[in-house]
C-alpha cells in the first residue's frame, strides 16, 4: 500500500477552477489540504483533510501557519501571488535561517517549487522570453522597456500592431493590444494605474493625464514587454515536473476564450511535437518543479511561438487523454508506486473546460462537459453570488467544527480538521 503524501494547496483568490485538479489529487490517493480566502468554492471539495484561511492583511502568516499545523511534503499553487509569496517566505526565512524549522521550510519550497536561482524568472514575463530565446526557443520579436524614456527611444523602430504586456500579471488583466503611438501611450498610462483599480475607470484616468508632462505622469509600471503580434490559434502546455524533468504534460488548442486575452473555454487535446520540445528544454534549463503552464500561439503553417509561461497550475492540469493524469504521474514520483485510480479520461474532441461557458454558437457542435463529477456542493458554491460566498465563508469559519491556530503568529486564521 502507498504511504501517504500530504500536499497544502495555497489559493489566495477565489478561482473555482482548481477544484477538479483537488478532487483528483484526491482521487490519485494524496492527502489535500487547502489554504484559501472564506467564501471560496474550493472548501466544499469532498475530503479535504484540512482547511485554512488565508486574510490579505496578514498573508504570510496564514501561509506559515497552515505549513506548520499541516506538516506537507509538497505545495502546490493556485495562482501568481501564492508563487510570490512563497518566494518571499523563502527569501525572507533564508537570509535569518539558523534552526532545523527554518531549513526545513526552505527545502519545502524548493522541493515544491525548484531551483531558487530562478524564481525571479518565472515571475517576470519580459525574464522569461530573453530564457526562451537563448535555448532557441521560437518567440515573438520583443522589447523590454522600463521607462518613458525608454520607450519614446523605442517608438521610431516599433512596428504595429503591438502587444503591450505588464512582468508579473496573469490572466490576461496586464495584456493591451496598440495599433498606433497613441494606443501604445494610454496603454502604458492605464497599466501603471493600481492593478485592482476598474479597467474603465483607468482608461478614462489616462484619457485625461496623457497629454501632461512626463514629470508629473505617474510612475512608469514595472517592466514592460512590446511583442509584434503572431496570429493564429492560442494553445498551452500543462506539465507537472521534477528538478526540471517533465513526469507529465498535457497539451491543449483554445477553439473558444473567454475574452481577448482570457482564459480557454472551448478546447481540443492535441499532440504538438515542437511544443513538447520547446517546453522540456525550457524545464530542464531551468531545472524546475512543480505544476507549471506554458502558453503558445500556433500560426497558418502550425509552427509554435512561445509566448509566456505561468508558473501555478493551470485549468488543463486535471484532464487526461489515454496516458497517466498528471495529479497521478506526481504521485508515482513522490511514492514510488502507481496509484490505484486515476481521474477519468476525456476526448480527444471539444471540451467545455470548466467553470467557463461556451458561446451559443460554439454550443450547437456536439462537446464534452468537463463539469465535475460527485461534488454537489462544490457546484453550488461556484454558483453563488460573491457576497453570499463571503457571508457564508465567515459562518463556516467561525463554526464549532474549527479552532483557533497558532495564536502566537496570528489570531486570525482558523482550522478545520476532518473527524
Amino acid at each position: 500500500m502507498a504511504r501517504k503524501v500530504r500536499i497544502l494547496v495555497i489559493a489566495t483568490n477565489n478561482w473555482s477552477s482548481i477544484g477538479q485538479l483537488l478532487s483528483a489529487f484526491i482521487r490519485v490517493g494524496f492527502e489535500i489540504a487547502i489554504v484559501c480566502p472564506p467564501g471560496s468554492p474550493i472548501e466544499h471539495i469532498n475530503n479535504l483533510s484540512a482547511r485554512y484561511k488565508y486574510r490579505r492583511w496578514c498573508s504570510q502568516q496564514s501561509i506559515r501557519a497552515a505549513i506548520a499545523d499541516w506538516s506537507p511534503f509538497f505545495l502546490v499553487c493556485n495562482d501568481e501571488v501564492a508563487v510570490r509569496e512563497l518566494h518571499n517566505i523563502h527569501r525572507q526565512t533564508s537570509s535569518k535561517a539558523n534552526d532545523a524549522e527554518s531549513g526545513e521550510l526552505i527545502e519545502l519550497i524548493e522541493r515544491s517549487l525548484g531551483d531558487r536561482r530562478t524564481f525571479s524568472t518565472s515571475r517576470s514575463k519580459s525574464r522569461f522570453i530573453s530564457v526562451a530565446q537563448a535555448l532557441n526557443v521560437a518567440c515573438p520579436p520583443t522589447i523590454v522597456v522600463n521607462s518613458y524614456g525608454d520607450l519614446d527611444r523605442h517608438l521610431d523602430g516599433l512596428v504595429y500592431p503591438t502587444f503591450i504586456k505588464l512582468d508579473e500579471s496573469w490572466g490576461g488583466r496586464g495584456v493591451r493590444l496598440a495599433y498606433t503611438d497613441r494606443e501604445l501611450s494610454l496603454a502604458v498610462l492605464e497599466l501603471s494605474f493600481p492593478y485592482v483599480w476598474p479597467k474603465s475607470f483607468k482608461r478614462l484616468l489616462a484619457k485625461v493625464i496623457e497629454a501632461l508632462p512626463v514629470f508629473l505622469r505617474p510612475p512608469f509600471p514595472q517592466k514592460l514587454s512590446l511583442q509584434r503580434p503572431i496570429w493564429g490559434r492560442p494553445a498551452n502546455r500543462a506539465v507537472v515536473c521534477w528538478q526540471g524533468k517533465i513526469l507529465a504534460g498535457i497539451t491543449i488548442e483554445a477553439i473558444e476564450t473567454g475574452s481577448d486575452f482570457g482564459p480557454t473555454t472551448l478546447a481540443r487535446i492535441i499532440d504538438h511535437a515542437e511544443i513538447t520540445d520547446a517546453v522540456e528544454r525550457v524545464v530542464k534549463a531551468g531545472k524546475w518543479s512543480g505544476f507549471l503552464g506554458f502558453d503558445f500561439m500556433l500560426d497558418e503553417k502550425n509552427r509554435a511561438w512561445f509566448l509566456e509561461m505561468n508558473p501555478r497550475v493551470t485549468p488543463a492540469c486535471h484532464l487526461r487523454l489515454k496516458a497517466p493524469s498528471l495529479p497521478a504521474a506526481l504521485f508515482l514520483q513522490l511514492t514510488g508506486e502507481l496509484p490505484a485510480s486515476d481521474t477519468r479520461e476525456v476526448p480527444e474532441e471539444r471540451i467545455a473546460l470548466f467553470p467557463n461557458r461556451v458561446s451559443k454558437k460554439a454550443a450547437l457542435q456536439p462537446y464534452f462537459d468537463d463539469t465535475p463529477e460527485g461534488e454537489p456542493a462544490f457546484l453550488q458554491a461556484c454558483h453563488r453570488p460573491q457576497l453570499l460566498r463571503m457571508i457564508a465563508g465567515r459562518i463556516n469559519f467561525r463554526g464549532a467544527a474549527y479552532k483557533q491556530l497558532d495564536k502566537k503568529i496570528t489570531n486570525t486564521i482558523v482550522l478545520e480538521k476532518d473527524k
